[in-house]
């Protein structure tokens, strides 16, 4: 190769290095570095060495982080954080929107219970919250509530004469592999002989869009034997996949954001400056009770999620109607719509002469 390309070559390779830097500092500086490395090159060289591409990298890095301050990089990770569990809420209520608003019908949770439970079953199906999901303290307003409930149907079975609770649950176990529902596994607790029931059997299965929670309960001198399925909605196919996607896209969305407004408002002077720290800082306050509570877990979120009413599907979004966090998130548009505002705000005379200077 001769080596006029070569060199034209190689002067493209560490100009692509070189957006490491800022653009005003590749602007002042960019010929000159560009120059001394080429100075530097050997006449054989026609890609930059490892050791000088870490170089560029670090200090080009430095610069932006420089130039950026530390203060926009504490508002971006602070907004990050805050943009996740943002977007985990926001991916999972999408892909729970696609499901029916209400529990599965008379009919349909008394079809399913006679592939579930052994023997005849009670015809009579019972509702604990007859919506897919419900909160029974919020009433539809913008108070709030302790979380989320799972809708369910109730049908109740027949108790085998003579029969363990641990053999019923092995039974159930068996038909409901057999009727085709899948993921069916049986949890057996024990709480001891001084509590009443002293144990219990759970089986659980999915099939065609539904989950299926069956107890046993053994009888004893306080209460009488009791064989049941919970019946409701399973988790849509794609609820993981969506929920993860919104949470990453949440939280580079927030950094992003936090990044441009710190770097925006270090146009203004120190009293808009105040006021954007103000914002900031509220902004924290109202969004901090529902992201808290939406930290995700294997159940669900954090403080509202779904299993704590027995076995159901996880969601993700239960953190945003936990004792009034709905409100205060809500509210929190306001704060981040006025540092928006601050951002294209026109810097005054003051803080333009801080500037020039």
């Amino acid at each position: 190769m001769p080596d006029g390309i070569r060199t034209e070559l190689l002067a493209r390779r560490y100009r692509r290095w070189l957006l490491a830097y800022p653009r005003t500092y590749r602007r002042e500086r960019g010929p000159e570095i560009l120059a001394t490395l080429l100075d530097t090159t050997g006449p054989d060289r026609s890609r930059p060495a490892a050791r000088e591409v870490a170089l560029l990298l670090r200090h080009g890095l430095g610069r932006r982080v420089a130039e950026f301050g530390r203060r926009a990089f504490v508002v971006a990770a602070f907004a990050a954080v805050l943009g996740g569990l943002c977007g985990i809420a926001l991916g999972s209520w999408l892909a729970w929107r696609n499901v029916d608003p209400l529990a599965p019908d008379r009919t349909t949770a008394a079809s399913l219970a006679r592939t579930v439970l052994p023997g005849p079953v009670n015809g009579k199906v019972d509702y604990y919250g007859r919506h897919t999901f419900w909160n029974p303290n919020s009433n539809n307003s913008l108070r709030g509530g302790t979380g989320l409930r799972a809708g369910r149907a109730t049908v109740d079975g027949t108790i085998p004469p003579g029969a363990g609770y641990e053999q019923i649950a092995a039974a159930v176990q068996e038909r409901m592999r057999a009727q085709g529902w899948h993921d069916v596994h049986t949890t057996v607790h024990r709480y001891g002989p001084n509590s009443s029931p002293q144990a219990q059997a759970e089986v659980t299965g999915t099939r065609a869009g539904y989950l299926a929670a069956v107890q046993v309960v053994p009888g004893d001198g306080l209460n009488p034997a009791v064989l049941s399925v919970d019946l409701m909605w399973a988790e849509p196919p794609g609820h993981l996949r969506d929920t993860v996607l919104g949470g990453l896209a949440g939280a580079l969305l927030g950094a992003l954001f936090g990044l441009f407004t710190s770097r925006r408002m270090r146009r203004h002077g120190p009293g808009m400056q105040r006021t954007y720290s103000g914002l900031c800082l509220a902004t924290l306050l109202m969004l901090a009770p529902a992201c808290l509570g939406n930290i995700p877990t294997s159940t669900g979120s954090w403080l509202a999620n779904t299993h704590r009413n027995g076995t159901g599907p996880s969601v993700y979004w239960g953190g945003f109607v936990f004792f009034g966090a709905e409100p205060l998130a809500i509210l929190s548009v306001v704060p981040i719509l006025a540092i928006l505002v601050c951002c294209v705000w026109p810097r005054s005379a003051t803080a333009r002469t801080l500037t020039t200077a």
